[in-house]
């Protein structure tokens, strides 16, 4: 009898560990967004555009195709290489997915703001905005 209830209590602690585990990713960026930003590795990151992608850059913006987005965006991470990259905020609105970042780079900062969407087991950006920081 104390076996099983040990065995009752562990399958609890389990079942609830898993739960909470996929609760926290809801609404976060995936890892590899984030680490693909802030290694400044442009194919690692356009591999999560959508088809199209809504654009903002400096001194360029609309909706381009995954192939435009990545030459925009490798053009970007070469004049402005990152030195660090952190997410400061995220959150989930209907059925998208956003995340605010601190991009910093040897002579300055941008905000970017990321808005993905799941398409069946795939996270997709729809829309990246990068942001000149005056600080």
């Amino acid at each position: 009898m104390k076996t099983f209830k040990l065995f009752l209590l562990t399958s609890v602690f389990v079942a609830m560990s898993i739960t909470s585990g996929m609760a926290q990713s809801e609404g976060k960026l995936p890892d590899a967004i984030s680490a693909a930003t802030r290694n400044g590795d442009a194919s690692a990151l356009a591999s999560y555009f959508n088809t199209k992608i809504e654009m903002v850059l400096p001194d360029k913006s609309g909706v381009f195709s995954k192939e435009q987005a990545q030459f925009l965006i490798k053009d970007f991470f070469d004049k402005h290489p990152p030195t660090s990259f952190q997410i400061i905020h995220q959150g989930e609105r209907e059925n998208a997915t956003f995340a605010i970042g601190r991009y910093n780079y040897n002579r300055g900062q941008y905000r970017l703001v990321f808005l993905t969407k799941n398409n069946g087991n795939q996270t997709l950006i729809h829309q990246l905005r990068v942001e000149k920081q005056d600080d």
